[in-house]
């Protein structure tokens, strides 16, 4: 009976231990970034305030502030997919990233077929 009991014991504490971070697609990304430049052929103001642009990674989901002028990543909120380097948004748009330090840089994936959709967009974490 007592190795019954015992093994019975170990499935149920197997079971009732979580992680933490169980719906975290991507430790390195958590948590919420302020946008500081964006390189694109895009027309900006002589001195654009790209700080009214926020992005924040909670979990599976990403969130989105544009309070400003300037609009990015627009119909992206929801929940985003991580392969290696590469993020994919619930509007389907990919970008690489890099991360060094609290800098996270977000390059789109252009199309070959649209010649000025280059994009980098350059985040401080907040």
């Amino acid at each position: 009976m007592k190795p019954i009991t015992t093994i019975l014991l170990a499935a149920l504490f197997m079971v009732s231990c979580s992680k933490d971070n169980e719906d975290v697609i991507n430790v390195e990304l958590e948590g919420q970034w302020e946008l500081s430049d964006a390189v694109c052929f895009c027309f900006f103001d002589e001195n654009p305030d790209f700080s009214t642009h926020k992005i924040s990674f909670e979990g599976s989901t990403l969130s989105i502030t544009n309070s400003g002028e300037n609009e990015f990543l627009t119909n992206a909120e929801g929940s985003y997919q991580v392969s290696g380097n590469l993020i994919t948004l619930s509007n389907g748009n990919q970008y690489r990233y890099s991360k060094d330090g609290n800098t996270l840089t977000l390059t789109f994936v252009d199309q070959s077929e649209i010649a000025d959709d280059e994009l980098i967009l350059l985040y401080i974490r907040s």
